[in-house]
């Protein structure tokens, strides 16, 4: 089973051009307002669903989005008391949507009652006398057990 957090950067920077542009049909460039609301929001919704470190990136594009095409014109980074309140908008939101996240996990996590995430896994030996017997390789993202070539973890390995 792949955990979500794993895209949550692609995943944020995707939800930034989306709700950018929906405020932009919306008229955000007259009233700023519609893109920093929509904007905080994608962050707000990333950091609940991805980890920190995704939600603080998700949050440093929107910021540049917001504040060079609604703010400035073209691309063009401004700095201003209007993308000063952005940048503290998003900050706020990363911060709030992080820690409804953790405490998402924290509560997911104490549910399984799963204290590791390869508990449950099988073991199947390939054949061959030169196979090697270790243990598999564990990626920050279950599902990111990629096979060496002779590897005694087979590729239906997963988590039960």
């Amino acid at each position: 089973m792949r955990k979500t957090e794993c895209f949550g950067f692609p995943f944020g920077c995707a939800s930034v051009v989306v709700a950018a542009s929906v405020a932009g049909l919306l008229g955000s460039a007259r009233h700023h307002v519609f893109s920093l609301l929509a904007l905080g929001f994608v962050v707000l919704v990333t950091g609940v669903a991805t980890r920190l470190s995704a939600t603080a990136g998700t949050a440093v594009v929107a910021w540049g989005v917001h504040s060079g095409f609604t703010a400035g014109t073209l691309g063009e980074i401004q700095f201003t008391a209007e993308t000063g309140l952005a940048a503290a908008v998003f900050a706020s939101a990363t911060a709030v949507g992080a820690l409804a996240g953790a405490a998402r996990r924290f509560v997911r996590d104490a549910a399984s009652g799963s204290p590791h995430p390869l508990e449950g896994a099988t073991r199947t030996r390939l054949s061959g006398p030169d196979t090697p017997a270790h243990t598999p390789p564990v990626g920050e993202c279950d599902g990111d057990h990629r096979s060496r070539e002779g590897s005694s973890w087979s590729a239906r390995t997963q988590v039960a």
